[in-house]
C-alpha cells in the first residue's frame, strides 16, 4: 500500500513540475511551438505517403500499369516514380530542418529563463544559503541540470508531436490498406509498456545520483584548478590525481548504471518489432494465397511498420529521457523555490541619516550545526568610534561584522543603528549605509574602474582616481599596461595580492559610507603599503564609525575601543594602553607577537 501511495504521489509531483514549467517557461513561446508543430504535422504526413507510394509501385508492376516490357517499366517508373520520391524527400527535408531550428530555438529560451530565475534566486538568498553548498554545485545546476531539462524538453516535443502523430498517420494507413494485418502489430507493441515503465523508475533515481555526482566534481575541478599554487609547491598533483580520479570513476559508475538500464529498452522494442514482422508476413502471405488481399497492400502494410519502428522505438526510450530531465527539473525548481530566511517586514522603513550609532542588545547567534558563536554579546558604539575586535580564532569577531550587515540574523536580542532595529529596515538601505573591505577579496574580470566603481556605481573618473589615490593605488594603476582600464583577470588574478586589497580599499573609500567594516583590510600589505593605507584611513574614518578585524595587534592600538573577544564574548574592553596595563589576554596576545 505505502509503494503504491508513494508512486502514485511521485506522479502527481511530475505532473507539478511539468505543468509549471510549461505555464512559466514554455507558453510564452506558443507562437512558435505552434509553428514547429506545424511542419512536424507536414513531416509526419510525408512518411505516411510513402506507404502509398510503394502500394502504387508494386501494384502498378502486377498489372502492367506502368509499361509491358522491362525497358518501359524502367523509363515509365522514373518518369512518374522519381519526382515524387524526390519530391516527398524535399518536403520532408526542408520541413525537418524548419522545425528542429523552431524547436531548439524554443528549448533555449526556457533554459535561459530557467537560468535567469535561478540566478535572481540566487540573487535573492542569505550568505548563509549561498555558502551551505559548493560553487560547483550551484555551476551545475546552471550548466549540467538545465542541458538535461533542455534535452527532455526537446525530445518530448519531437516524439510526444512530430513521432507520435507519424505514428497516427502510419496506423491509419495500415488500416486502411489492411486493418487485419494492423491488428497483429496492435496485439504485440502493447507488450512493451509494462518493462519500459519498470525500466525507466530505475533510471530515475540514477540519474538524480549522477547528476548531484556533477555538481561534486564540478566542484572538486574548481578546488584544484584555484589552488594550482599550493599544489605545485606542495607536490600535490598525485594526491589530486587520485582525488579527482575517484570523483571521475564514481561518475563513470553511475553514467554506465544509467545507459545500462537506458539500452534495456531498445531490445524490448527490437525483438517486439521483430514478431510483429513475422506476424505480419505469416498472416500476410496466408491473406495473399487466399485472395484476400494483394501485394501491394501487404508491401503498404510492411512499408508502414518498417517506417513505425524507430518512431517507436524513440517513444520507448522517451520515458528515459523524460525521467531525467524531471530529476534535473526538480533540483532546478529547488533552487528558484527557496525563501531567504533574511527578509524585510512589511513595514520596513528606509534607514535616513545615519550617523552610526549602534548597539548589541544581549546577542546570541548560532550556525545551522549548532556552533555557538555569539552568546549574550551586548555593547554600544558612539557615532565615529573606531572599534577594533581582536581575540583568538573563533571568537566571533567575523561574526559581528555578519550580523551587522545583516548576512545572518540574530537567534535572540536585536542590533540597532542610530536607535533602529534593523529587522525593520530595507535591506538595500541597511547595506548602503556600510562598506565592507574583507580579507577575501572579491576582483572580477573586469577593468580597475569597473572594479573600483562597484562602491559607488554612478561614480565619475574623478571620483575613482581619488578614492584610487587615498587608497595607495592610483601609482601602480598607472603602471599598467591600461592604466584604469586594465583588466585585472579573473578574480584579480593579474594583480599581487597588495595590490588587489588596495583596489578593494578604493571601492570601499568611494562608496564613502558612515559605517566601515574591515575584515583584516591591511592583511597582504607590505610595511611602506600599510603605512599608506592606514594613513589614507585615518582621514577615511574621521565621523565614520569603524569596525576593525585585525590580528596583527600594531594595526589596532589607536582605535578608540578594543574588544578582545573569547569564545562568543567580550573579556576586555579598553584603549591599547588600558588593555597593556592589565596584563589580561590582549597583553598576552600582543606580547606573542612581539616576542
Amino acid at each position: 500500500m505505502s509503494t503504491k501511495t508513494n508512486i502514485l504521489k511521485l506522479k502527481g509531483e511530475d505532473k507539478r513540475l511539468i505543468g509549471r514549467l510549461w505555464r512559466d517557461y514554455v507558453r510564452k513561446h506558443l507562437g512558435t511551438l505552434l509553428l514547429a508543430f506545424f511542419f512536424m504535422a507536414i513531416v509526419a504526413s510525408t512518411t505516411a505517403a510513402y506507404t502509398w507510394l510503394f502500394k502504387f509501385i508494386i501494384e502498378s508492376m502486377e498489372g502492367g500499369g506502368i509499361g509491358a516490357n522491362a525497358g518501359d517499366k524502367a523509363l515509365n517508373f522514373v518518369k512518374l516514380v522519381v519526382p515524387v520520391v524526390l519530391g516527398l524527400t524535399a518536403l520532408s527535408g526542408i520541413c525537418l530542418f524548419v522545425q528542429s531550428i523552431l524547436s531548439n530555438k524554443v528549448a533555449l529560451n526556457v533554459v535561459g529563463g530557467l537560468q535567469k530565475s535561478m540566478f535572481a534566486a540566487l540573487q535573492k538568498s542569505d550568505y548563509e544559503q549561498l555558502t551551505k553548498n559548493s560553487v560547483g554545485t550551484h555551476v551545475s545546476r546552471f550548466t549540467n541540470d538545465v542541458n538535461v531539462v533542455a534535452s527532455a524538453l526537446l525530445r518530448a516535443m519531437n516524439n510526444l508531436v512530430r513521432d507520435v502523430l507519424t505514428l497516427i498517420l502510419l496506423v491509419g494507413a495500415m488500416f486502411w490498406h489492411n486493418w487485419q494485418l494492423s491488428l497483429v502489430v496492435l496485439l504485440v507493441y502493447p507488450l512493451a509498456i509494462w518493462p519500459i515503465i519498470k525500466i525507466s523508475k530505475k533510471i530515475r533515481g540514477t540519474s538524480h545520483e549522477a547528476q548531484a555526482q556533477m555538481g561534486r566534481i564540478t566542484s572538486l575541478l574548481n578546488e584544484s584548478l584555484s589552488g594550482t599554487r599550493m599544489v605545485r609547491t606542495y607536490n600535490l598533483e598525485d594526491y589530486e590525481k587520485k582525488r579527482l580520479g575517484g570523483a571521475f570513476n564514481e561518475r563513470i559508475r553511475l553514467y554506465l548504471k544509467l545507459v545500462t538500464n537506458q539500452a534495456r529498452v531498445d531490445p524490448v522494442m527490437e525483438v517486439l518489432g521483430g514478431i510483429a514482422v513475422a506476424g505480419v508476413l505469416a498472416f500476410g502471405v496466408y491473406q495473399m494465397a487466399s485472395g484476400m488481399t494483394t501485394g501491394g497492400k501487404l508491401v503498404a502494410v510492411l512499408a508502414a511498420l518498417g517506417l513505425a519502428a524507430p518512431k517507436a522505438r524513440a517513444l520507448g526510450t522517451l520515458n528515459n529521457v523524460v525521467q531525467e530531465g524531471l530529476a534535473a527539473l526538480h533540483r532546478v525548481f529547488a533552487v528558484i523555490d527557496e525563501l531567504p530566511t533574511i527578509t524585510e517586514t512589511q513595514d520596513a522603513k528606509t534607514l535616513e541619516n545615519v550617523k552610526g550609532g549602534l548597539e548589541f542588545n544581549n546577542v546570541s547567534f548560532a550556525y545551522d550545526d549548532g556552533t555557538e558563536a555569539i552568546r549574550g554579546l551586548s555593547f554600544k558604539v558612539k557615532p565615529g568610534e573606531t572599534i577594533a575586535l581582536v581575540g583568538p580564532s573563533g571568537g566571533g569577531k567575523s561574526t559581528i561584522i555578519n550580523l551587522i550587515a545583516r548576512l545572518y540574523d540574530v537567534a535572540e536580542g536585536n542590533i540597532k543603528i542610530d536607535g533602529q532595529d534593523i529587522k525593520n529596515v530595507t535591506l538595500t538601505s541597511l547595506r548602503q549605509a556600510m562598506a565592507l573591505v574583507s580579507q577575501d577579496i572579491t576582483l572580477f574580470d573586469d577593468t580597475v574602474t569597473a572594479n573600483i566603481s562597484f562602491g559607488r556605481m554612478d561614480a565619475n573618473a574623478e571620483d575613482i582616481e581619488g578614492a584610487a589615490k587615498a587608497a595607495a593605488a592610483h601609482d601602480f594603476i598607472m603602471e599598467l599596461s591600461g592604466g584604469y582600464q586594465t583588466k585585472v583577470g579573473e578574480a584579480g588574478g593579474k594583480l599581487s595580492g597588495g595590490q588587489k586589497q588596495r583596489i578593494a580599499l578604493a571601492r570601499a573609500m568611494l562608496r564613502s559610507a558612515p559605517i566601515l567594516l574591515l575584515d583584516e583590510a591591511t592583511s597582504a600589505l607590505d610595511a611602506e603599503n600599510e603605512a599608506k593605507v592606514q594613513s589614507a584611513l585615518n582621514i577615511l574614518t574621521e565621523g565614520r564609525t569603524v569596525f576593525v578585524i585585525a590580528h596583527r595587534l600594531s594595526t589596532v592600538k589607536n582605535a578608540d575601543r578594543i574588544f578582545v573577544l573569547d569564545k562568543g564574548q567580550i573579556v576586555e574592553n579598553g584603549n591599547h594602553q588600558a588593555l597593556m596595563k592589565k596584563g589580561g589576554l590582549y597583553a598576552k596576545l600582543r606580547a606573542l607577537q612581539f616576542s
